[in-house]
């Protein structure tokens, strides 16, 4: 590939002679000398024929000096923060304004934004549709808030069952993730804001420190192919390169970190996919002076592309290198064009958000998402008449809405957040008889004053000491929610007995108002502090002089907690952190401290609380036991498991289920979960319904989904294994952790659903998978070839049931046999998909196209693809398990 990456530095040195001449002369398509249009993108603005070398960004370049190119290609501390990720200069006398980005679902700053559902629920949607308008809504409120680009979307691959981060992609399938990527950046940049898809490339899960080695067929087929559509369908402003160390055999000789890999950014992503915008690095990514490399901006610091990058580009320098300052001219020329492009050098007007569309998109979309994964004898939707005769709604997040996890996304508005399952399906159904008992309570009840006693014993309650005085009070409790002694700035300690009534494992929470205030006035809803929503480390517990590692219930929101502080029309919650600690009957010595920040927003609000656990879940199978519906809402809070392995529920909430099903026969579990899940109970309940996290909307399409005012149709866009015996990676270590100083991804192509294909393994539930309240019937299955070497794939949908409900018909094609020897192959693999609507009793005719590259695989060979020729087989269905119409279609050349 030395071939590409020259040609591509030959380009940096070019570009400087361009910027130093008034013509230029261009031999190559992409500098072409007219500043007419490409191909049109679907979405945002159209690329110029000439692009980044447009008339303007020459006479730009040209008029930067040296300082100010360096300026272009780092961040810098923002003077006016908005609480957004990064910030690039301006540079006042010349007309470019500062570039302020955010990270990376919705709009993530400290204005309250729309709170989405997370991208693997909008995967599981199978919509194209609902992508391009989760991005369009982004595009509009990132306009509003003052940002220029959104690191987003992620478009990495789910290879490993449990990463923590499927939950921010698009699933297992390369094909699906690409038609959704495509379709978010077109809604995102159709309003103006620049995306940048990340992380690019081979971040998957594994150690990011290890190099990973994978072939170079599974590279493109699988973990390249949704930046390559990315880059060619709806050409994103920028792209982000990625932590993994990786190398691509046998083309690449050696293992590089991604944002150094000239193979990776010069030779792939300029050389074959003609990628005219800039390369950003995530977030301490950058190794060293890697410009010449093919990275463009270095983040979030000026390490290497500040002044080490600045003594390579100066003329006047002893280390002057020409290379280098020809590479800068690049970086800042694709750089300025995607701000020509997108109209920010023009300094646009902004719209105002619109928090009523928000809500509108945020509650289709979760509605869409949803996937029912059993449903026995029709017990969902919840029938009317049964609910005035007993529903027991239970578990941690049926009254504390799991919106979404903490970390890269908006937080959603708080009142939004506030509209938990329990209280929709309070309000839809007023009069129902519906008892709540939530089993595992994350809010908890304030610990009395009988329970707690000064160190001496001579009063009830704890004594308070604080920094800055040596005077003691005595608290009786401690809630500081309505009245507020407390001050920022002051260290608090509460010292004392706990006395527990009753031997059980109890959760201890400490709960404060996580707002903070800056200099110039502005909020931050969350305090700027670790976990979902505050300041973690300012709250302290020790029992029985054991010190305490407290956490967040980490998919649950500050703002979702009820009883908090609104100000300046935003709502902030509380910042919940506890542990789970087994005590004996008795007294227990207790520390606590609030640390409060000196900027904290007043009043400062501060209480402790306490829930025992098995008490607990015997109240919830108590409350089960005389209902005649069972609904238990669980997630996947706070989990580990193995390298590779199958995630699981939060702490004890399998036994939660157990115990409940045990005394309730009609049982529904209501999962909010951001991968697979193990489900030890799943043959003890009636029906399950996988709602992802849901976004700020969660709680009312969760009510309609139970309900049956909408009809679940989504479908599983990452399969859920029985356990780690069953996935790729059980007894091959080498594929996780890695073996000999590498992780060698040697499954190939065999990842997600092919694995279970190849291996004849049937999963708790495959890719593809989802039911729904009817039920259809496939018929008549056509394929023709088309003129470009494709596909016209025709058949009949029939709702065969009695309501109104959306399918997802999935086209798979087998192998090819005239692929040479040594060609990986999927048994099948996803070609095409749509989600259609049909009436009952009404047969959909369905014609979908398979473009000849999803017939195609990658050649190391020749370096291209090629179309897989032969008879092969087509597949349609339901899922990548359910396929009952199948044919075969001879792709041989004619």
């Amino acid at each position: 590939m030395a071939k590409l990456s020259g040609a591509r530095q030959h380009l940096s040195a070019r570009l400087a002679s361009a910027i130093a001449v008034a013509a230029v002369v261009v031999t190559s398509a992409m500098l072409a000398s007219a500043d007419s249009d490409r191909d049109r993108d679907r979405g945002g603005p159209p690329v110029a024929a000439n692009a980044p070398l447009t008339r303007r960004v020459r006479a730009l370049v040209a008029q930067l000096t040296l300082d100010e190119k360096i300026a272009l290609v780092h961040a810098s501390p923002d003077p006016a923060p908005l609480g957004q990720a990064g910030y690039t200069a301006s540079i006042p006398r010349l007309g470019i304004p500062a570039r302020r980005d955010a990270d990376a679902l919705g709009i993530n700053v400290w204005a309250d934004a729309t709170g989405l559902p997370t991208r693997l629920g909008v995967a599981a949607a199978f919509d194209r549709n609902a992508s391009r308008r989760l991005g369009s809504l982004v595009g509009a409120e990132g306009r509003a808030l003052g940002i220029d680009m959104v690191y987003g979307p992620q478009s990495d691959l789910a290879r490993l069952p449990n990463w923590g981060r499927n939950l921010t992609t698009f699933g297992e399938d390369p094909y699906l993730s690409a038609q959704l990527t495509v379709a978010e950046i077109d809604g995102i940049q159709s309003k103006g804001l620049m995306s940048e898809p990340k992380h690019f490339a081979i971040y998957n899960g594994q150690d990011q420190n290890t190099p990973s080695i994978v072939d170079d067929q599974t590279a493109h087929q699988l973990y390249l192919l949704p930046y390559e559509a990315a880059t060619e369908e709806a050409a994103p402003a920028a792209l982000m390169c990625s932590y993994a160390t990786l190398q691509i055999t046998p083309v690449e000789s050696a293992p590089n970190f991604a944002c150094e890999n000239s193979g990776l950014l010069n030779d792939i992503l300029r050389g074959m996919w003609d990628f005219r915008g800039f390369v950003l690095s995530d977030y301490g990514a950058t190794h060293s002076i890697s410009i010449l490399q093919g990275l463009d901006t270095s983040f979030p610091n000026a390490n290497f592309f500040g002044d080490p990058l600045k003594a390579l580009a100066d003329p006047r320098s002893p280390t002057f290198d020409p290379a280098y300052a020809a590479a800068l001219d690049t970086s800042v020329a694709r750089i300025l064009y995607q701000y020509e492009r997108f109209g920010v050098l023009d300094n646009p007007a902004r719209p105002a958000l619109n928090k009523a569309s928000g809500i509108r998109t945020s509650q289709a979309i979760a509605e869409e998402a949803a996937v029912l994964l059993k449903n026995d004898r029709g017990t969902l939707p919840l029938d009317r008449h049964e609910l005035h005769h007993g529903v027991a709604v239970i578990g941690p997040t049926a009254d504390l809405l799991p919106a979404s996890p903490g970390g890269e996304r908006s937080r959603g508005f708080g009142d939004r957040n506030l509209i938990s399952p329990l209280k929709a399906l309070r309000s839809a159904e007023p009069h129902a008889n519906i008892v709540f008992a939530p089993g595992l309570d994350r809010v908890g009840t304030v610990i009395p004053s009988s329970a707690l006693s000064t160190p001496d014993g001579t009063a009830a309650g704890l004594l308070r000491s604080r920094s800055d005085s040596t005077a003691t009070t005595v608290d009786a409790t401690l809630d500081f929610t309505a009245a507020n002694p407390l001050t920022p700035g002051v260290n608090y300690t509460w010292e004392g007995m706990l006395t527990v009534p009753v031997a059980d494992t109890y959760y201890l929470w400490l709960q404060n108002q996580p707002a903070t205030v800056n200099a110039a006035g502005v909020i931050n809803p969350t305090g700027g502090g670790a976990g979902p929503g505050g300041p973690g480390p300012s709250t302290t517990l020790t029992i029985d002089g054991v010190p305490q590692a407290l956490s967040t219930p980490s998919t649950i929101l500050a703002n979702t907690y009820p009883g908090g502080t609104t100000l300046a029309g935003q709502y902030f919650g509380f910042t919940n952190r506890g542990i789970a600690v087994a005590l004996t009957a008795g007294a227990h010595p207790i520390k606590i401290t609030y640390n409060v920040p000196a900027n904290q927003v007043s009043p400062v609000v501060f209480r402790s609380t306490w829930a025992p656990v098995q008490a607990g879940i015997a109240a919830a199978v108590a409350a089960a036991s005389h209902a005649r519906t069972a609904i238990v809402f669980v997630d996947d809070a706070n989990t580990t498991s193995p390298p590779g392995g199958v995630a699981a529920l939060g702490a004890f909430q399998d036994q939660l289920i157990t115990a409940v099903a045990a005394v309730n026969p009609n049982t529904v579990v209501v999962l909010n979960t951001g991968n697979p899940v193990l489900m030890p109970w799943h043959d003890s309940v009636k029906s399950i319904l996988e709602m992802w996290y849901p976004g700020q909307e969660g709680g009312t399409a969760t009510a309609n989904l139970l309900l049956g005012e909408s009809v679940p149709g989504g479908k599983l866009p990452i399969t859920f294994p029985t356990g780690l015996d069953q996935t790729p990676f059980g007894g091959h270590p080498e594929r996780i952790t890695g073996a000999n100083g590498v992780i060698t991804w040697s499954e190939g192509l065999f990842m997600g659903y092919r694995w279970y294909d190849a291996n004849d393994l049937q999963p708790l539930f495959p890719f593809g998978f989802g039911l729904s309240y009817t039920s259809f019937d496939y018929s008549r299955l056509k394929v023709s070839r088309t003129r470009d070497g494709g596909l016209e794939v025709r058949f009949r949908v029939r709702n065969a049931g009695t309501r109104r409900g959306d399918e997802i018909p999935q086209v798979y094609v087998g192998p090819s046999p005239d692929a040479p020897a040594g060609v990986q192959q999927a048994l099948r693999q996803l070609v095409q998909f749509d989600r259609i609507t049909i009436e009952p009793g009404d047969t959909e005719e369905v014609t979908l196209s398979v473009a000849p590259r999803q017939l195609s695989y990658w050649s190391t060979a020749s370096q291209q693809w090629v179309l897989g020729g032969g008879r092969r087989t087509i597949y349609v269905g339901s899922s990548s398990r359910d396929l009952p119409l199948t044919t075969t279609v001879d792709l041989s050349r004619h």
